[in-house]
């Protein structure tokens, strides 16, 4: 009896362990925001928060923190308690998610006093800097594809600072320029997040920007936004706060956009929408090709990225070159170096002779009807591991019935990841068909379900950071 008590005892000490590690990945993808987390434990994914899917977090000073100071306390309730082993090995696995907020909620005012620090040290290295044009970029999707294109452009010209990856924050910004900018910089390339009014004119007011571009606004967030009007005017806070020659560009074939683009012209903005056409456009897996219009100007561009959707994110970003002082052909020319996104519509070889389409960088609703676009082009049998949207408030019901819809009219198996949303996706999917098989599995499963379904000349589109852990699991 006693060896049977040890041996449950260790298999639930492991299962604390891995719990924490999970619920410290959890915070790190919710940015350590409460608001987000409150979401997701809304969702049916999140109220099985006692029964996590294992997941590994990142090693960072915070996320290795978060697990340490959760494994101490936990051990602190088993060591301590004058319980049975196994009673006190139960309490502080019901105490483990609490742990967690707890701590995220001690560590919130440490955490703003170093990063208050550290924003007030970048904006003092950045006004001691030499002046260099500063542009900004929002929106609610495509941010970081058109800021990479935008520096890989200007790069050909100017020595060019750009923030990290999709690092869009305030700290993500003062980081970057504590760590990376030197004297020799001539232009710096902001991208800017928000979750709520006010985020995007803090940065806006650090940095300081002459020009400003908007991508395209959709209903991302809107659990946290409320309505896209709110987006939109968080949004614009980059339009308010931008400086000097106050250049404002904006996605001409986004409503949205073009509503935001009248507010500019109100406020006294030099105002650049549609200067820039594409003509002729050729999308394939290996590339995009079209003519760009520029007035009486024609070049053809050739850019080594997937998915026609991309050509809108291109003519943003020679638009802000141009804006930014390179010519039409230069500016034309060096689309040629611009790169894709690993995660963003990369194509790799499969098992067994099939195709395997990375989009795992993140999901919306346009962003998943243009990868299924992608999907479509292939010849044999389409299969889709699909991570349910989030965040996306009153528009999440119709937003993935409407995906749903789309996906059924291109594939023949839909896997998704989790059962956040699934009557509503399962609606679209049954107005299209009867027969696409849709179901709900584990990254092991689905992996399982794919090595043995795959066969030559079939593809699969990983769409969602979930996704990837199929993708891995092949």
């Amino acid at each position: 009896m006693e060896l049977l008590v040890f041996l449950l005892a260790g298999i639930w000490g492991v299962r604390i362990v891995f719990n924490i590690l999970t619920y410290a990945q959890l915070w790190w993808v919710k940015e350590y925001r409460w608001d987000r987390m409150i979401i997701h434990l809304r969702t049916p994914q999140g109220k099985r928060f006692w029964r996590p899917q294992w997941r590994r977090p990142p090693i960072s000073p915070k996320s290795t923190l978060l697990v340490l100071l959760s494994l101490s306390i936990s051990g602190i309730i088993v060591w301590t308690l004058n319980l049975p082993i196994l009673l006190r090995l139960a309490i502080a696995d019901v105490l483990s998610f609490p742990i967690t907020w707890a701590l995220v909620f001690l560590l919130n005012v440490p955490t703003k006093v170093y990063h208050t620090i550290l924003i007030v040290l970048a904006v003092r290295k950045l006004r001691l800097h030499r002046p260099m044009t500063v542009i900004g970029i929002t929106g609610s999707y495509g941010k970081t594809s058109t800021k990479e294109y935008l520096a890989t452009i200007l790069s050909t010209k100017f020595q060019v600072l750009k923030t990290e990856a999709s690092k869009n924050s305030p700290i993500g910004i003062a980081e970057v320029i504590l760590r990376g900018l030197r004297p020799e910089h001539e232009v710096f390339v902001v991208e800017m997040g928000a979750y709520k009014t006010r985020e995007i004119a803090e940065m806006t007011a650090m940095v300081k920007p002459q020009i400003g571009i908007v991508t395209v606004i959709n209903p991302q967030h809107q659990d946290l936004f409320g309505t896209l009007e709110n987006t939109m005017k968080a949004k614009y806070e980059l339009i308010a706060g931008i400086s000097g020659k106050r250049v404002a560009i904006f996605n001409v074939i986004d409503e949205r956009s073009r509503i935001m683009a009248q507010w500019a012209k109100r406020d006294g903005c030099d105002v650049w929408e549609g200067r820039l056409q594409a003509v002729d456009v050729r999308a394939g897996f290996d590339g995009l090709e079209f003519t760009c219009v520029f007035g009486k100007e024609k070049a053809k561009v050739t850019a080594p990225v997937i998915g026609a959707h991309q050509v809108n994110n291109i003519l943003i970003a020679i638009t802000g070159a141009l804006a930014a002082g390179m010519t039409f052909g230069d500016a034309v020319k060096a689309v040629a170096k611009i790169q894709s996104n690993p995660k963003s519509l990369s194509i790799q070889a499969g098992k067994n002779g099939s195709l395997y389409i990375n989009d795992t960088f993140n999901n919306n609703p346009d962003s998943a009807r243009a990868a299924l676009d992608v999907l479509s082009w292939t010849k044999g049998k389409m299969f889709l591991v699909f991570q349910p949207m989030i965040e996306l408030g009153a528009y999440a019901a119709e937003s993935h019935t409407s995906v749903g819809a789309y996906a059924a009219q291109v594939c023949d198996e839909i896997i998704l990841t989790n059962h956040n949303f699934y009557e509503d996706f399962m609606k679209g999917v049954r107005t299209i068909s009867d027969t696409v098989s849709v179901s709900v599995l584990s990254p092991t499963k689905a992996a399982s379900l794919l090595r043995r379904k795959l066969g030559k000349g079939d593809a699969v589109l990983f769409k969602g950071k979930e996704a990837e852990h199929v993708l891995r699991a092949l």
